[in-house]
């Protein structure tokens, strides 16, 4: 395909005639080799478009959230919708990680478990009162939460507390949790 689109730019595609009537050949392209160019790019751009795509993408993975700024909403969605591995994703692989009750967790394996139980239950978390102080690639963040979910006898549970973390961006332009305290003890 490229080489077809290179002999087009050359003038040597064979829509275009070798020779007009003065026995030179023709400068630029004829219509018809214009358009089979322009077809070729179009093809050639969709295939480039579709294997950078696919270089780029890693199966099961959700693009990073870059904005500092909007990992608070990224975090409160992907909690709300149930997205196990979208919300372990905010975590960096080594991450330290304090859970409601308390419970010192270390790396993302043990953060994935730890969600699968707080998604079974259903909730519904909204993080306010939110802070963060940047400094270079890291960033301390603060903030207030309260999350509902079903009790067993149907009536609604409340849970409250308040979250401290430490993020850091990461190579892919992200921002990921390195140390995340969402005990109660945090709030007090």
């Amino acid at each position: 395909m490229i080489g077809s689109i290179l002999r087009a730019l050359a003038g040597h595609d064979r829509a275009t005639p070798a020779t007009p009537a003065d026995g030179m050949p023709e400068a630029g392209l004829t219509r018809l080799g214009f358009l089979k160019l322009a077809a070729a790019g179009t093809v050639a751009a969709g295939f480039a478009t579709s294997a950078c795509a696919g270089a780029s993408a890693k199966p099961g993975r959700v693009p990073p959230v870059t904005s500092i700024d909007d990992l608070y909403d990224a975090w409160q969605n992907r909690m709300n919708t149930a997205d196990l591995e979208g919300l372990v994703d905010l975590y960096v692989e080594d991450v330290t990680y304090i859970n409601p009750e308390g419970v010192l967790l270390h790396g993302k394996d043990a953060v994935r478990k730890d969600f699968e139980g707080i998604l079974a239950l259903k909730p519904q978390i909204v993080l306010g009162d939110r802070r963060h102080i940047l400094w270079q690639d890291v960033a301390l963040t603060t903030n207030h939460w309260r999350m509902t979910y079903p009790g067993a006898d149907g009536t609604t549970q409340v849970m409250t507390g308040g979250g401290i973390e430490v993020m850091r961006k990461q190579a892919d332009g992200g921002w990921r949790y390195i140390i995340d305290d969402a005990s109660r003890s945090a709030s007090k």
